[in-house]
Order: structure tokens, then C-alpha cells, then sequence
């Protein structure tokens, strides 16, 4: 797909650094490369070059890289210009190459963009790029790279490779007699539902135990009220974010918060207190905490510390009770706030499987030991993964498969052809939208606007 326009943006993050980048790329690069060096660049080759301004003067002087298509990163021409990292030396390059006709500033996310409308890339690929660069640990820097380079798309291609021939099979029955085909309708309608549903099978359980899930992690904080949950929120978020009083219940519903913890981030939900109560209001926000727990990773229990150790525990085993009814394989820890009242030290312990940590909200006494504890269980957690999926390939996937079931189903009872073809076709164009091969300019427009600018 060959665009009208060329499009330009800076590669380095902005402000002072040693080295600058520009990327160009278009069918008007081989005219900036002629205005800005003076001649078109070897192809693939390092050039120490100057860099002109429309004047003739020099802006500034390193290396150029010229890349041409369909042979490049966009399947277009692309030049590359690497100087200075002076912001006035970029900007001034950025005018200069404004200045040439049909060249404007890239949108978030374009050059990835048009690497996957000119069959560069897929959109799983495209995807794996933004994951790589927002990697957070090893093991999501590791899953994006095999995603990269085309580990999950292999998966969905060869699914989608038996789904076609399914296809191809149903409807020259449908346009052709049986006897011009010579086709067994229905040994190969059961061969396939055969095959697609090992195929799925196989996908949802790659993707369940060998892949990375790209999202933060939900740290949910629960407890009685007035523990001091709302306190804990916002001195491990580092700003006033929950209301904090004396009286209990202040907290009625759900609060969420994105912190960052030494470059691990994840998303910390504060709770309505877990009592029994007459209020109507506060019953629908226990309710609600109860249903976040259930899509949670880890859950931050909090108790107040100057209660009886005997009310303590007894709180700690009725949770831990109740828990299991709900996600068994939840993380829990133990919060013990407000040790700042008490002859008592902060600091952690192991009883059993569960973690006790005793902190104080108002002071911060054990709020680094509760951090260093975060970041540690999800270190545990860490597997070495294949690839990295998103939620949007996983709901796909699920929306596909619940199709398929649907229409092996509706076959069986109704033998209908067309209806089975009608059903392969959306099935298909569920598959189709997560590598990009079926897909919306919304889908598209709502991926690479969350790219950076030069990507």
C-alpha cells in the first residue's frame, strides 16, 4: 500500500542527549536524502554525512542510513538520520524537512503502522514492538521478542490455514453437485471439526500456560473497617488519592490506582471495609470488592494491629476460609497496620503460607519492606514464556471458539450447509482480527494510537 505522503519524526526521546535520530519515510525520502545530504546515501551503509538546511547551510554532521523499499522496516523508502542530540539542532532538521512538499509529522505509532499495511509485519508483531519497548521484567522482554519474531502469529496462521481448506471444502459443495466434486460432506465436515477443535484446544492452553499476559498487575487491598486500607492506598501511591476519617465505611467503592513500584507497575484497588451492615450503599460496594477480588493477583489483607491477637487471628482464618471459595490460587499477605500505637516491631514473618507484614500507613515504618515483598512475589511468579499475549487475542480466541462450538452444534442438529459456511466465515474473521488479516480502521486506529511517536 503506497501512501501519498511522507512522514517524519524524531526516534530519541526529547531533550538533551549525545546522539539525535530522525526517520523518515515515503516515496519523497529519496527528496529529502537529495535536499538534506546532497545526494541519495549508499543503501545499507553507515555515511558520515552533513546535514544542510534549505539555505545550504550546515545544520550538523553524523551518520545517514538509507534504506530502500520495499527492502525496510516500512516497506517504503526510509532514511534515517542520526546527529547531535541538541534539541535546537533536531527541531531546526525537522523544519527543514517540513519544508519539502508532501512531507508532515508521523501520527503515534504510524511507522509500525504502515510496516504491517505494507505486509511487513503482522498485527501481533506490530503489538509485540509497543510491548517490547513498555517491558517491564525479563521475562515479558523475552515473550515480546518471540512475538516479534512471529512465535504466537505461527499458532493463529496455522489454525487459520485448517479453518480456509474447512472453507474451501464447504463451499464448493454448496456451488458444486457431489457428484462434479466427488465429496464426502460429511466424513470432511467431521475431519475438520476435529482438527479446529485440536487447534483451539491447543492455542487456549499455550496461551493459559506459556504466555505472558500484557497488563498490570491487580493488587487488591481488603480488610475490616477502619484498618487503614484507604491510609495504605495512598502512602504506597504517594498522594492523597482515598479519603481517610476515623469513621468506618468512609470507603464505599471501588478505587483505582496505577502505581510505580522500582519500575514495576501495577493497578492498586482500594475496598469498602468487609462487615455486616444495614446500609444498602455500603452492601453493594462489599459486594463489589468480593467480585474484583475474583480477577485480582495478589490481595493486601489489611488488620488493625492494636485489636487482640486473638481477634486478629480469628479475622486472618475467616478470610483465608472464605478466600477459597473464591480464587484458591490467589496470593495473600497479611497487612498489620498502625504499629506506630504499639511497643512492637516492624518488619515480616511467615506463618504457615501466608506473609504477616507489619507497617504503619501514618508513619511509613514497613512500607519499603511491603513494597520489596510486591515486587518479590511477582518476580516468583515469572515463568519463561513463548510469546506475550493481550487481552484482545485472548477474548478473540474465546469468541472464536465459542463460535466453532456453536456451529458444530447447530450441524449436528440442523445439517444445514450454508449455515455451517455463514458460521466458518465469522469464525475466520474473529481469527482474521488478531494478526491483522481481517481487521477495522477502528481496531487499527484504537492499536497504534498507544505507540510512540517514532515508532
Amino acid at each position: 500500500m503506497i501512501q501519498d505522503d511522507t512522514i517524519i519524526a524524531q526516534v530519541t526521546y526529547p531533550g538533551k542527549s549525545a546522539v539525535g535520530i530522525l526517520r523518515i519515510s515515503g516515496i519523497h525520502a529519496k527528496q529529502v536524502a537529495i535536499n538534506i545530504l546532497g545526494k541519495i546515501p549508499k543503501p545499507r551503509f553507515a555515511t558520515y554525512s552533513k546535514f544542510f538546511n534549505k539555505n545550504n547551510e550546515v545544520l550538523d554532521q553524523g551518520i545517514s542510513l538509507w534504506f530502500p523499499g520495499p527492502y525496510s522496516f516500512t516497506g517504503e523508502d526510509v532514511l534515517e538520520l542520526q546527529g547531535h542530540g541538541s534539541p535546537l539542532v533536531m527541531d531546526l532538521l525537522i523544519k527543514s524537512i517540513l519544508s519539502i512538499k508532501n512531507t508532515r509529522l508521523a501520527k503515534p505509532g504510524e511507522f509500525c503502522e504502515r510496516a504491517f499495511l505494507n505486509g511487513k509485519i503482522d498485527l501481533i508483531q506490530a503489538e509485540a514492538i509497543d510491548d517490547l519497548i513498555n517491558s517491564e521484567t525479563e521475562s515479558m522482554l523475552k515473550a515480546s521478542l518471540n512475538s516479534l519474531q512471529g512465535r504466537f502469529s505461527s499458532y493463529i496462521r496455522k489454525l487459520i490455514k485448517v479453518l480456509i481448506n474447512f472453507r474451501v471444502h464447504i463451499e464448493s459443495s454448496i456451488d458444486f453437485s457431489e457428484e462434479e466434486i466427488n465429496l464426502n460432506v460429511d466424513s470432511v465436515i467431521y475431519d475438520h471439526f476435529h482438527k479446529l477443535n485440536s487447534h483451539f484446544l491447543q492455542i487456549k492452553k499455550t496461551v493459559t500456560n506459556e504466555s505472558v499476559i500484557r497488563e498490570s498487575k491487580k493488587i487488591i487491598i481488603v480488610g475490616p473497617p477502619n484498618a487503614g486500607k484507604s491510609s495504605i492506598l495512598n502512602v504506597l501511591s504517594s498522594r492523597e488519592r482515598a479519603i481517610v476519617t476515623n469513621i468506618p465505611g468512609t470507603t464505599r467503592d471501588l478505587l483505582y490506582e496505577y502505581i510505580n513500584i522500582n519500575g514495576f507497575v501495577c493497578e492498586i484497588i482500594d475496598t469498602a471495609g468487609f462487615h455486616e451492615t444495614k446500609d444498602e450503599i455500603e452492601k453493594i460496594g462489599i459486594t463489589r470488592a468480593w467480585e474484583a477480588i475474583k480477577s485480582c493477583d495478589h490481595i493486601l489483607f489489611v488488620i488493625d494491629k492494636t485489636i487482640k491477637l486473638e481477634n486478629q487471628k480469628k479475622i486472618s482464618d475467616d478470610f483465608i476460609k472464605k478466600i477459597t471459595s473464591y480464587n484458591n490460587s490467589i496470593q495473600i499477605t497479611f497487612v498489620l497496620n498502625k504499629i506506630d500505637l504499639l511497643k512492637d516491631n516492624f518488619g515480616i514473618k511467615k506463618i504457615g503460607n501466608f506473609y504477616f507484614i507489619s507497617v504503619s500507613a501514618l508513619t511509613g515504618q514497613g512500607i519499603d519492606i511491603l513494597k520489596k515483598h510486591i515486587i518479590k512475589i511477582e518476580k516468583n511468579k515469572e515463568k519463561e514464556s513463548l510469546f506475550i499475549a493481550r487481552r484482545r487475542h485472548i477474548h478473540q480466541i474465546d469468541l472464536s471458539y465459542n463460535e466453532f462450538l456453536k456451529a458444530q452444534k447447530n450441524w449436528f442438529k440442523y445439517k444445514n450447509i450454508e449455515l455451517l459456511a455463514e458460521s466458518l466465515s465469522l469464525i475466520n474473521k474473529l481469527m482474521g482480527e488478531i494478526t491483522g488479516s481481517f481487521s477495522s480502521n477502528d481496531l487499527l486506529n484504537c492499536i497504534f494510537s498507544t505507540f510512540c511517536i517514532g515508532k
